[in-house]
C-alpha cells in the first residue's frame, strides 16, 4: 500500500497515475472514467477533486487544502466548492457504478469512501510516490523559532543527469548563476542560455525547470501584453520537468511562484513549506517563503531565512535587499549599516539595491547623503534611467531642512502624483507616515488596497514598470518608517480588513509579528 502523499504543490493532472476504486478506473492525464465498458470524460476541477481525496487514503481533506490542491491556492467560496463536491457525487452514481461515495466532515473537510470497504482503497501502483502523512497545522509556521532546514550549512543542490552533454551543463550552471546573481534582465538572458539547454539535453529536467522559474520571474517585470505569452511558457516548461522528473525543486519553486499571495499568505506559506519539506535547502524556495514572511510582519522569521540563504546566493539583489530591509526594520542598525554598505560595494549600480540605501539614508537621520545621491545623475542605477527623481530629491530636502512648510509641499506633491501609478502610493504612505501625517498616509493606502477616494491605474512608477501595476504588497506596512502609524488605531482598522488579522489569528503567528 503506498503512502499519502503530502498535502503541499497543486495537482497536475497529467502527472497522475491512473488508478481503481472498486472496479471504477480513473485516468487523470485526459480525465476519463472507465466502469463497465464505458468512458466518460469529466471536469478537471472534479478529477482534481478525486485525485485529492485518494491520496488521502480516506483521511479527511480541508477546504483550505482543496484551496492548495485544486484551485492553485485561490481563495475559493463555499459555493465553488459544494459545486465539485455535488459533481463528483454525481460522477460516483452515474459514471462510476456507485462504487465510491464523498461524505461530507461537517466544518472540517471531505473524505472519500468505497461502497465495499470502509475506506477508498489507494492502488500500489505508484512506486515510491513521495510522501509523508502531515497535517494541517503542521504544514504551517507557528509559535516559536522558524525551523525549515537543518542546523547544518545551507548546501542544496541540483539533481544531475550524467548523460547531459557537457556544453548544457555549463548551460545550465551558467544559467543558475545569473538568475541568482539577479541583475539586470537576468531572467530574459537565463531563458535564451535554458532554452539551448533543452534542445540540447531534452531530457534533463533540471534545464527545464530553471528555464521554468526564469519564464515566472520575467513576468513580474512583463507588460499587460507579454504576461500571457510567459506564463503559458512557464507552465509547459513547468509539466516538461515534472514528467521528467516528479516534484523537480526549480519547477516547484515556479509553480509556487504562480499562487496568488496577497490575501492568499496561509495557502502561499503552506504550499512553500510542503516544497521545502521535500527541498529542505532549495535557496530558490526559500526566498519566495522569507518573502511572503515579509509580507505579513514575520520579520524575525524572514532574517532566520535570509541568514541561511545567503551564502547559496551572495550576489543576489532580491537576497541582498531582503536582508537589508529585514535588519532595518528590526531595528538591527549597526547589523543593517553593515549589509547595507556590503551589498552597495558588491553592486553599487543596481537598481534595488541603490534604492535601499538612498531610502533607508532618507528615513535614517542621513537625509543629506540621499539627496546627494538623488543629484548625482552619472551615478543613478541602471535601469532607472527613466524615473523621474524630482520628487525623491523634494523628500530629501524636506527631511533634512525639517521644514514644516516644505514637508506639507512634498506631502501634497506625493498625494497628486499617487494617482499616477501605485509606487507613488507606496513612497507617499511612507513619507507621510513618517513626517507625521497620518489623515493623508491613510488616505494613500484606502486608495491602494481597496480603491476607495480615487482609483489606481495598472503601474507602478511608469509604463516602463507596468508589470508590478497590479500587485497589492504589505510588506511596507511593517518598515521603520511606517513604524509611527501603526500605533494609530486605524491601522488596526486596516490590517483586519486587508485580512491579515485573519491569517495571524489562524496561524497562531501574531505574537510573531513586529510591532
Amino acid at each position: 500500500m503506498g503512502q499519502a502523499r503530502m498535502i503541499g504543490a497543486p495537482i497536475i493532472l497529467a502527472h497522475e497515475l491512473p488508478f481503481a476504486i472498486g472496479e471504477a478506473e480513473f485516468i487523470p492525464a485526459t480525465r476519463e472514467v472507465i466502469f463497465d465498458g464505458e468512458r466518460t470524460v469529466i471536469e478537471p476541477r472534479v478529477m482534481q477533486f478525486l485525485v485529492a481525496l485518494r491520496h488521502a487514503q480516506g483521511a479527511v481533506v480541508g477546504k483550505d487544502d482543496l484551496a492548495i490542491l485544486c484551485w492553485e491556492g485561490r481563495i475559493v467560496g463555499d459555493d465553488a466548492v459544494n459545486r465539485v463536491v455535488s459533481r463528483a457525487r454525481a460522477v460516483a452514481d452515474k459514471h462510476a457504478g456507485g462504487q465510491f461515495r464523498v461524505e461530507t466532515i461537517t466544518k472540517v473537510g471531505y473524505r472519500l469512501m468505497a461502497n465495499d470497504r470502509k475506506a477508498a482503497p489507494v492502488e500500489d501502483a505508484i512506486e515510491g510516490d513521495l510522501a509523508l502523512p502531515v497535517g494541517r497545522r503542521q504544514l504551517v509556521i507557528g509559535g516559536g523559532a522558524l525551523v525549515l532546514v537543518g542546523a547544518g550549512a545551507l548546501a542544496w543542490t541540483a539533481s544531475r543527469n550524467d548523460s547531459t552533454p557537457r556544453e548544457a551543463r555549463l548551460l545550465i550552471d551558467g544559467a543558475r548563476k545569473t538568475l541568482r546573481e539577479g541583475d539586470l534582465d537576468s531572467a530574459g538572458n537565463a531563458i535564451g542560455t535554458l532554452r539551448r539547454a533543452t534542445a540540447l539535453a531534452p531530457g534533463n529536467a533540471e534545464a527545464w525547470g530553471l528555464l521554468a522559474l526564469a519564464y515566472r520571474i520575467a513576468v513580474m517585470d512583463s507588460t499587460a501584453q507579454e504576461r500571457p505569452d510567459l506564463q503559458a511558457r512557464a507552465l509547459a516548461a513547468m509539466n516538461h520537468a515534472f514528467a521528467l522528473e516528479a516534484y523537480q525543486a526549480d519547477a516547484l519553486a515556479a509553480q509556487v511562484r504562480a499562487i496568488p499571495m496577497y490575501r492568499n499568505w496561509q495557502a502561499f506559506e503552506a504550499a512553500c513549506q510542503a516544497d521545502l519539506r521535500r527541498h529542505p535547502h532549495h535557496p530558490e524556495i526559500m526566498v519566495i517563503l522569507a518573502c511572503m514572511l515579509q509580507e505579513v510582519g514575520r520579520l524575525r522569521d524572514a532574517l532566520q531565512l535570509y541568514q541561511q540563504i545567503l551564502p547559496a546566493m551572495p550576489l543576489s539583489a532580491d537576497v541582498l535587499t531582503g536582508h537589508a530591509f529585514v535588519l532595518w526594520d528590526l531595528g538591527m542598525f549597526e547589523e543593517a549599516d553593515a549589509a547595507i554598505d556590503r551589498a552597495f560595494q558588491l553592486l553599487p549600480r543596481n537598481l534595488s539595491l541603490w534604492n535601499t540605501k538612498a531610502w533607508y539614508l532618507l528615513y535614517n537621520g542621513r537625509a543629506r547623503e540621499a539627496l546627494a545621491m538623488f543629484l548625482d545623475k552619472d551615478g543613478h542605477p541602471l535601469g532607472g534611467e527613466d524615473l523621474d527623481y524630482r520628487l525623491s530629491v523634494m523628500m530629501a530636502k524636506a527631511v533634512a531642512t525639517g521644514d514644516r512648510s516644505l514637508i506639507r509641499e512634498t506631502v501634497e506633491a506625493l498625494v497628486h502624483t499617487a494617482e499616477s501609478g501605485n509606487g507613488f502610493v507606496v513612497n507617499g504612505a511612507a513619507f507621510a507616515a513618517f513626517v507625521g501625517d497620518f489623515d493623508q498616509a491613510f488616505r494613500l493606502l484606502n486608495a491602494f488596497y481597496f480603491n476607495r477616494g480615487f482609483r489606481l491605474p495598472d503601474i507602478y512608477f511608469n509604463r516602463a514598470y507596468s508589470g508590478f501595476g497590479g500587485e497589492r504588497h504589505t510588506a511596507f506596512l511593517f518598515s521603520r518608517a511606517m513604524s509611527p502609524m501603526r500605533r494609530d488605531p486605524r491601522f488596526g482598522e486596516l490590517t483586519r480588513e486587508i485580512g491579515l488579522d485573519d491569517y495571524w489569528a489562524k496561524t497562531d503567528t501574531r505574537s510573531l509579528v513586529v510591532g
